[in-house]
């Protein structure tokens, strides 16, 4: 069968998530999930259309320098072992300066695989450090502490890389929702509300039996608001209260909820 075009795909999603809940197929928090895998999907054509435009752009750009230094190398390497035919010392010491430029262009390589990998498997996407950041810590408690305190200091972007990590490595770490929950607010915090929403679905996804759940519905609610979508925020905060009505969040979301309400065009 012939794949639908995007738009199609996406109206079609957003069908099948309206008559689901309509047919009470699925539990309301659940139906606001496909709504919000909707939202998502259409944020991530309306807002990363440039930012993969930059990221191709600096992929192509990367590939093309390897591709330049490759051939820079092949070249080399063929005068250095016709050289070495006379026995001359220069050219083994070449080869072997040969051999390790070849295995840095090879671990570039591997690691752009991993990337490319990492995201695709767990949606976090593998956060370039910044030039002169220090390297992340490989224990999980020292990590999570070092993404808090850089996200205490308003470091939203170190904190980030710090979170992503933490998520994507140690993914059956008792903080890991902990650590996407964070992720989710500094995203908020950037203006990065479609990505703060997609990670947010990691949390309803992978551990809907955490205890992050409830906070995730509000800033749920708060994204949606964010992007202007007041009615498709509301239904969170009303699932927070119907299902989770024993949640420390409750007080401060019926609050907010009448608040919406109110303001809500």
């Amino acid at each position: 069968m012939a794949s639908l075009p995007r738009p199609s795909r996406l109206r079609l999603l957003a069908l099948l998530a309206f008559a689901a809940s309509q047919a009470g197929c699925v539990s309301y928090w659940k139906g606001q999930e496909m709504e919000a895998d909707v939202v998502a999907l259409q944020g991530q054509i309306e807002s990363m259309r440039e930012d993969q435009r930059k990221q191709r752009a600096a992929t192509q750009e990367e590939l093309q320098g390897l591709a330049a230094q490759l051939s820079t190398m092949g070249t080399s390497l063929n005068e250095a072992v016709e050289r070495l035919r006379t026995a001359g010392a220069d050219s083994a010491l070449e080869l072997e300066k040969m051999r390790k430029l070849i295995a840095e262009q090879q671990d570039i390589i591997a690691r752009m695989k991993h990337q490319a990998e990492q995201a695709k498997a767990t949606g976090l996407p593998e956060v370039e450090a910044p030039p002169g950041a220090p390297d992340l810590p490989t224990d999980p408690a020292e990590l999570y502490r070092y993404g808090y305190e850089r996200k205490q200091a308003n470091d939203c972007p170190e904190a980030i890389r710090a979170f992503a990590t933490f998520s994507r490595d140690f993914a059956d770490n008792d903080r890991a929702d902990n650590a996407l929950y964070l992720l989710a607010e500094c995203q908020y915090v950037r203006g990065e509300y479609t990505n703060s929403i997609r990670t947010l679905q990691v949390i309803s996804q992978k551990y809907a039996k955490g205890d992050k759940v409830d906070d995730a519905l509000v800033l749920m609610h708060d994204n949606f608001v964010a992007l202007n979508r007041c009615q498709d925020a509301l239904p969170f905060l009303e699932t927070l209260l119907a299902e989770y009505p024993r949640s420390n969040r409750a007080k401060a979301a019926r609050k907010k909820l009448a608040a919406t309400k109110k303001n809500c065009k």
